[in-house]
């Protein structure tokens, strides 16, 4: 009985199976001496429950998802707060286009050769009928002058004004012998650069320059014809002058125009006693008209004859002209602040002046130095960086700053050579916190 007792002692390892269904260990076959052991324990403690696990509920899903937004957006609000603001800037657009440099200057209108009419004798000048702006013709009694009985010293002035009058007339001559072969050769010329025109080998500029120049002498022509009548009108009253003296001592010297004009200007229109070589009064030709420009010396040594001149501010249309003489010497002239400059004179004839445009008006000159097609940019976009010129070009919002090669500049624009291409739009006029790479806000 003893042995049926023992069985059960025996055999009590067995109900280890009946222990919770808790999986062993990997290393089980390893451990499998300690097995009784592990099932005393196991009998002994009782087994652990499972852990819970709770599931959020969907409002605490929607109040995180709402805390993440809000985290988000104050973020974005904060980053957009510190984020430096675009600088408004103004802009202009690179582009290819006709481009011309010009001097600038203040000019006036004058008579080419404005003749001036002098007592030929002493005496008593009646007062006179002319008056400014009148037009006269040539031959026409402008003055009288009662002349007393002469001495034999004033016969001996007469006759050596008649000689200074003889020597002016054979000066004139002169002069009109020059004139016309100027002329000649300029029609030579002209007739040459309209045969190289038809071949090809010369520009239209150079024969537009050809035909200026034709006209040019022609007026130069004219100038010098008239004042040869004036030379022979001056002789002529010289020698009344002297036979007054010499035949009828008490003769009225009576003073002619000598040539066709308006009446410019008249000193004093009274009678009066005056002295020979008195100023009567001034005669002109409206129609040949010339234009001084008053330039500093140094726009004057970019300027040369032949060159193009835009003539506008006298109250009507805009007038072409041309340069035809650059004086050699200036002269000093005091500026608006003061400052000493070096000023001097250009010489332009317009191209077929109005009649409305008359002796002494004032212009504003622009002297075309230099023109042609070109890629250009408002000079107000360029930074000078040492030797160097930049401007800051707009890309992606943003403003470069990008090397540029210049050429010539003049009338608010730069000649751009390299560095930009068409189309390129730049900062004008850049503020001093504007900085490479800066953000940038267009606001035109």
């Amino acid at each position: 009985m003893s042995a049926i007792l023992d069985v059960p002692a025996t055999r009590e390892p067995a109900a280890v199976p009946t222990a919770p269904p808790t999986p062993p260990p990997a290393t089980a076959p390893a451990t499998a001496p300690a097995e009784p052991a592990t099932a005393a324990s196991a009998q002994a403690s009782p087994p652990r429950a499972a852990p819970v696990k709770v599931k959020p509920s969907r409002q605490h899903l929607v109040a995180r998802l709402v805390l993440l937004l809000v985290i988000v957006l104050i973020g974005a609000l904060l980053l957009m707060a510190l984020r430096p603001k675009p600088v408004a800037v103004d802009v202009a657009v690179a582009t290819t286009a006709p481009m011309r440099v010009t001097v600038d200057a203040d000019a006036v209108t004058r008579v080419r050769q404005p003749f001036m009419i002098t007592a030929p004798v002493g005496g008593l000048v009646e007062r006179l009928s002319a008056r400014e702006g009148d037009e006269v013709q040539r031959g026409q009694a402008l003055a009288t002058i009662s002349t007393p009985p002469l001495h034999s010293t004033e016969r001996r002035a007469a006759a050596a004004r008649v000689d200074a009058a003889r020597a002016g007339a054979l000066q004139f001559d002169m002069q009109l012998s020059q004139a016309e072969l100027a002329l000649a050769q300029a029609l030579r010329d002209q007739s040459r650069a309209r045969q190289l025109l038809q071949a090809g080998a010369l520009a239209e500029r150079d024969e537009e320059l050809a035909a200026l120049t034709v006209a040019s002498r022609r007026a130069e022509l004219g100038t010098v014809r008239a004042q040869q009548r004036v030379a022979v009108a001056e002789l002529a009253q010289a020698r009344a002058a002297l036979d007054a003296a010499v035949e009828e001592p008490s003769a009225a010297t009576i003073v002619r125009a000598p040539s066709g004009g308006r009446v410019l200007s008249v000193p004093e229109r009274s009678a009066r006693v005056v002295a020979a070589g008195t100023p009567l009064l001034q005669l002109g030709d409206p129609g040949a008209l010339e234009v001084a420009a008053d330039v500093l010396s140094s726009d004057a040594a970019a300027v040369r004859p032949g060159q193009r001149v835009i003539l506008r501010g006298w109250g009507g249309p805009t007038l072409d002209g041309v340069v035809r003489v650059v004086e050699p010497s200036a002269r000093t002239r005091l500026s608006a602040l003061g400052v000493e400059e070096q000023r001097l004179n250009v010489i332009i004839d317009p191209v077929s002046p109005p009649s409305a445009l008359g002796d002494g008006y004032r212009l504003d000159a622009s002297i075309v130095v230099w023109e042609a097609r070109a890629l250009s940019v408002p000079a107000g976009a360029l930074v000078r960086d040492g030797d160097t010129w930049q401007v800051f070009v707009l890309r992606d919002g943003r403003a470069v700053r990008s090397r540029v090669m210049i050429g010539h500049v003049g009338s608010g624009a730069a000649e751009v050579l390299a560095g930009l291409r068409p189309g390129d739009r730049v900062v004008l006029l850049p503020p001093d916190q504007l900085r490479d790479g800066a953000r940038v806000r267009a606001s035109r």
